[in-house]
């Protein structure tokens, strides 16, 4: 991200400490992730240490400072979820993403995460892609909810 597009970003959503996490957001839904050489010319822009910018950006789970895929896939393991299934569903995108979980794919397409809890447990084992919540899911529906987000 140019100068010019953090100008814009910054004036969106203001320049205040208030407005941080805002920002870092807008950064990270325009870039995927949030680069070191954004952070550093936001820090700048802000007149703000660097390393409060990468204090939030490490506190909060929703920011990546690595490339993420366009496409996250969450697993739950929360209690429910795990008893239910949901460690043999993370193995088996594992599988068919050829990715760990904290992983990217190569074609940045997906993303694979875990998460504890998104509250839906009554709909164990529960998938999250994006937006989208999958409940009830099996291991072989999983190739089926990908060729969704292809």
């Amino acid at each position: 991200m140019d100068t010019v597009q953090i100008d814009k970003v910054v004036g969106q959503c203001g320049d205040d400490a208030s407005a941080l996490v805002g920002i870092l957001q807008e950064i990270q839904r325009q870039e995927g992730y949030l680069p070191r050489k954004t952070l550093v010319a936001l820090s700048e822009k802000l007149d703000m240490p660097l390393s409060r910018l990468y204090g939030l950006a490490t506190f909060y789970r929703s920011f990546s400072l690595t490339p993420t895929g366009r496409h996250r896939v969450c697993v739950c393991l929360g209690t429910a979820c795990h008893v239910r299934g949901g460690q043999a569903i993370l193995d088996r995108f594992e599988r068919l993403l050829a990715v760990r979980a904290g992983g990217t794919t190569l074609d940045r397409r997906f993303t694979l995460e875990t998460v504890r809890c998104v509250g839906c447990c009554s709909l164990g084992p529960v998938v999250r892609v994006n937006d989208e919540t999958f409940g009830r899911v099996r291991q072989d529906k999983l190739a089926k909810i990908l060729t969704h987000f292809q």
